[in-house]
């Protein structure tokens, strides 16, 4: 059992305060945008060590089998399958989509064939994994996630004095089915030729009032990132506001943003990511449509399985499992797994060995060290696999 300090991500979108604050440590002023409880190779947590920290991902790669387990060992090359994390959202994220797995593999090859370094702007694919993600509410979240309705889209854009607006609207009226429709809808808006006046449409109907939650989300991602078309791409998409202890699922072709709020996120071992809209990084049109689903769908909140004082989300992914623990004690399964403490005192047993964690801190437990006893007085995370 190892403690884990994580590794921090300071985009500019993050709150300076939150992840900080969640950690026991100065805030300094600068954003905190993430926190990094994994083996990324990126950015892997630090893990306790009689010799020093060390990497996460160094202390899996030296026995793969006794951190993972056989079976995860052999089904993930050796690599930790998820990726846990803490975001602070100040701002909106930029909208993006991640790939299913054969395109993640055929980007990645192709990439490294063409010998783009992985950590410039313009690399697209820094592995060759998916990246499923759930993201669960802490405080209050805005969540874009998908497409909605087309019909719902046309009525805001009705809403619109300009003929930008109108534009748009025949792409909608033009197009043979919903898919195309919104297909090409997102790429009139991101090749930017009608969208500026567009933009200042859509603030003047909101400043009066008019428009639905998708368009007060769009102006408000608009207020984060001036003149950026992303925000008519927005205006196309499902708005969630997940409650603290809510969750919602992103599966791969599925674009999305994370608006505001303290979430915990668990996703794939994966930083591949294409995107949309609401960013200064680069916007690749081709590969985003290529990569994403374009008919509009209900947006994935997962089903929750309650049983005393866990709750678990489900999920249909074999890369990653994760549960919460509110005043109680569970016994956790051999496997990879890390306990992150969110509130209040959380107690960890482990091949005779005992960690007592403070909200913020955690610990990985390796496959080898057998089931563990965990027992918080508050709110604690369970990260591992399913069982195989």
């Amino acid at each position: 059992m190892r403690a884990l300090t994580p590794a921090l991500q300071n985009y500019d979108w993050g709150d300076t305060e939150m992840i900080p604050l969640m950690l026991g440590t100065p805030a300094t002023g600068e954003p905190v945008a993430e926190a990094w409880w994994g083996a990324h190779p990126n950015s892997p947590a630090m893990a306790s060590d009689d010799e020093g920290p060390k990497g996460l991902d160094a202390v899996i790669a030296a026995d793969p089998v006794a951190a993972l387990g056989p079976e995860v060992a052999e089904a993930f090359d050796g690599r930790l399958p998820y990726l846990l994390k803490v975001l602070a959202i100040a701002k909106p994220l930029s909208l993006q989509v991640h790939p299913n797995p054969a395109q993640a593999a055929a980007g990645f090859e192709r990439e490294e064939r063409l010998g783009i370094a992985r950590n410039v702007p313009e690399r697209t694919f820094k592995d060759a994994s998916a990246k499923p993600e759930l993201v669960v509410a802490l405080t209050p979240m805005v969540v874009l996630t998908g497409f909605r309705p087309v019909d719902e889209l046309r009525a805001d854009l009705a809403l619109l004095d300009d003929g930008g607006a109108r534009v748009l609207e025949g792409v909608l009226d033009d197009a043979d089915d919903d898919e195309d429709a919104i297909s090409e809808y997102v790429d009139t808006c991101l090749r930017g030729l009608h969208a500026m006046p567009v933009l200042v449409s859509l603030k003047a109907a909101v400043a009066a009032g008019r428009g639905s939650d998708a368009m007060h989300a769009a102006a408000d991602a608009l207020d984060a990132h001036p003149g950026d078309a992303g925000a008519l791409v927005a205006l196309a998409m499902n708005v969630v506001r997940l409650q603290p202890g809510e969750a919602s699922f992103t599966g791969a072709g599925i674009v999305h943003s994370y608006q505001s709020g303290l979430g915990l996120e668990i996703m794939a071992n994966s930083d591949n990511v294409v995107r949309a809209g609401l960013t200064s990084k680069p916007i690749d049109l081709g590969q985003l449509l290529y990569l994403a689903h374009t008919e509009p769908s209900a947006p994935d909140l997962p089903e929750v399985d309650i049983e005393g004082p866990v709750t678990h989300f489900a999920t249909l992914t074999e890369d990653f499992s994760l549960s919460f623990l509110r005043k109680g004690a569970i016994v956790a399964q051999p496997g990879p797994r890390i306990v992150l403490a969110l509130e209040g005192t959380t107690t960890v047993v482990a091949a005779g060995r005992t960690a007592i964690l403070g909200a913020g801190e955690s610990v990985f437990i390796a496959h080898s060290e057998g089931s563990a006893a965990i027992e918080t007085a508050g709110l604690a995370a369970v990260a591992s696999v399913p069982r195989r």
